[in-house]
């Protein structure tokens, strides 16, 4: 995958799923915090504050899938994703059994961004007279994954 022009995230490990957006995300979230701890401070009102450890970065996006005009469930579309928040099936080694890392890219100018699906969800928003599902919402989290963790392809 080189420079989709398309937002596309790819499983990165376990068995391949590759979700392309039909719709690129109107905005991307990317939040990072930096927890401090506090402790008592006798001589003063105002806490002592200790630097305790780094949080990874989270990003956030909604895609938009719509298969109105196919008169096609939805679904098949969301699905992959769901792939990827499931634990790989054939893993033989402990370590393995864990839901894939993610792949994000988008364009040239996005930096792609390594993790793991930290949650989805899926909103259906329109319907068939027969009940079928034609267009749904997609809101994902995506926790960042640590480069040394990626190379050494366990879970853990």
């Amino acid at each position: 995958m080189s420079n989709p022009e398309k937002c596309t995230i790819v499983t990165l490990d376990g068995p391949k799923v590759e979700v392309t957006a039909q719709y690129n995300p109107k905005e991307v979230s990317i939040d990072k915090s930096v927890p401090w701890n506090k402790h008592k401070n006798p001589k003063g009102d105002i806490p002592m504050l200790e630097f305790t450890n780094a949080e990874n970065r989270t990003l956030s996006l909604e895609l938009f899938f719509d298969t109105y005009e196919e008169g096609s469930n939805v679904w098949a579309k969301v699905k992959k994703l769901h792939e990827m928040t499931l634990i790989n099936p054939s893993a033989s080694k402990e370590e393995d059994k864990h839901p894939p890392r993610v792949l994000v890219a988008w364009g040239g100018g996005f930096p792609k961004f390594r993790g793991v699906i930290e949650s989805l969800g899926y909103k259906y928003t329109m319907f068939l007279p027969n009940g079928t599902p034609v267009r749904a919402t997609c809101t994902l989290k995506i926790k960042e994954v640590d480069e040394v963790q990626l190379k050494q392809g366990s879970g853990s």
